[in-house]
C-alpha cells in the first residue's frame, strides 16, 4: 500500500518545458523540478495551468504525470493535475496518475459547458470513486469563470469524496468560507501568492502559487516562519515580494513567467501557442528591477 503523504506547505504548480516542436523536455523538466526540491519546497503540482495543461495532448497529460514523480523521486509528494470538462476524460487521467504513482490528483472545475453545482458534486464524486489516491478540487473563477460553492465543498468533504482544495478565489472570503464549513478535515491550499499568510493565520495548509517558480525559498520561508510562530518575520517576507508579484501580474499566461526564470539561468524554453507572444521590453525589465531587489540578480 502507497504510504500516506503529508500535504501542506509551498506546492509549486510547476511549469514544464518544451522544445521548439511544442514536445516537452523530459530532462530540462525534471531538472527544474528536482531544482524546485533543493530549494525546500513541500510537494509539487503537475499538469496544472502554470504548467499549460489546457494546451498539451492527451498524450503529453500523461507523460508529464510521469516526469513528475520520476523527478520527485518521493523525495516530496507529488500532485497530477487531471481535470478535464468530460468527467470520463477526469476519471481516465485520474487512473492514468494514480497508476503512475502520483500521490494525489487535482481536478480544476468543469466549466464548459457549465454543470450545476449538483453536476459539480457528482464530477468529483465519480473520481474519488475511480481511484483510492486523494482527490484535490482546483477552483480559480477568474479563469474559468465558474465557482464551486463552499457548501459544496464541504458536502463532498464530509462524504469523504475529496481531501482538499486549491482555492484560487480573488475574495479570501470565499476561501474562509471553506475552511470554516469543512472544520479542519480537508486539506485547504491558497492560491494567490499575495494572501498566502492570510490564509494561513485563518486555517489553511499552505499555497499553490505560480511565484513558487520563480522565488522557491522566499515562499517557502513565508510558511516557515509561520510554522515557528514568527508573524512579524512572515509578514515581512509576504510584504517584500508584492513587488515581483505586481510585476508579474501584467501577463497572466507563462510566458513572461519562463521569461523570469531564465532571467535566473535557467532553461525552460517558451510557453505554448497562443500564449507565447513576446513580453514588451519593459514589462521584462520591470520584472528584472524586482528580482533585483530580492538579491536574485546583480
Amino acid at each position: 500500500m502507497k504510504e500516506k503523504r503529508k500535504f501542506r506547505g509551498i506546492v509549486p504548480p510547476v511549469i514544464t518545458v518544451f522544445d521548439s516542436a511544442g514536445e516537452i523536455d523530459r530532462e530540462k523538466t525534471k531538472k527544474f523540478i528536482r531544482h524546485l526540491i533543493d530549494e525546500g519546497v513541500h510537494g509539487i503540482f503537475v499538469a496544472g495551468s502554470t504548467g499549460e495543461a489546457a494546451l498539451m495532448t492527451m498524450e503529453q497529460r500523461r507523460e508529464i504525470i510521469d516526469v513528475g514523480v520520476e523527478a520527485a523521486g518521493g523525495k516530496v509528494p507529488v500532485f497530477a493535475g487531471t481535470g478535464h470538462n468530460a468527467t470520463r476524460i477526469a476519471v481516465e487521467l485520474s487512473k492514468y496518475a494514480e497508476k503512475a504513482g502520483a500521490d494525489a490528483v487535482v481536478l480544476h472545475l468543469p466549466h464548459y459547458p457549465k454543470p450545476t453545482q449538483e453536476g459539480i458534486y457528482q464530477h468529483y464524486k465519480a473520481a474519488a470513486e475511480a481511484v483510492s489516491i486523494p482527490v484535490f478540487v482546483y477552483s480559480w473563477p477568474g479563469q474559468y469563470a465558474h465557482d464551486i460553492a463552499p457548501e459544496t465543498v464541504a458536502r463532498l468533504a464530509k462524504d469523504g469524496y475529496i481531501k482538499g482544495i486549491k482555492d484560487t478565489a480573488e475574495d479570501i472570503d470565499h476561501t474562509a468560507e471553506i475552511i470554516r464549513l469543512t472544520e479542519g478535515s480537508i486539506s485547504v491550499f491558497e492560491g494567490f501568492e499575495s494572501k498566502v499568510l492570510p490564509a494561513l493565520c485563518l486555517g489553511a495548509v499552505g499555497s499553490v502559487c505560480t511565484i513558487a517558480n520563480l522565488i522557491p525559498a522566499e515562499v517557502v520561508a513565508i510558511y516557515d516562519f509561520f510554522m515557528k510562530g514568527n508573524l512579524e518575520e512572515a509578514r515581512k517576507k509576504q510584504l517584500s515580494i508584492f513587488g515581483l508579484i505586481n510585476s508579474l501580474s501584467s501577463r497572466h499566461d507563462s510566458q513572461l513567467l519562463k521569461d523570469g526564470i531564465k532571467m535566473l539561468g535557467y532553461d525552460v524554453g517558451d510557453a505554448l501557442m497562443p500564449t507565447n507572444d513576446p513580453v514588451p521590453v519593459d514589462i521584462k525589465e520591470k520584472l528584472r528591477e524586482e528580482l533585483k531587489k530580492l538579491g536574485k540578480l546583480e
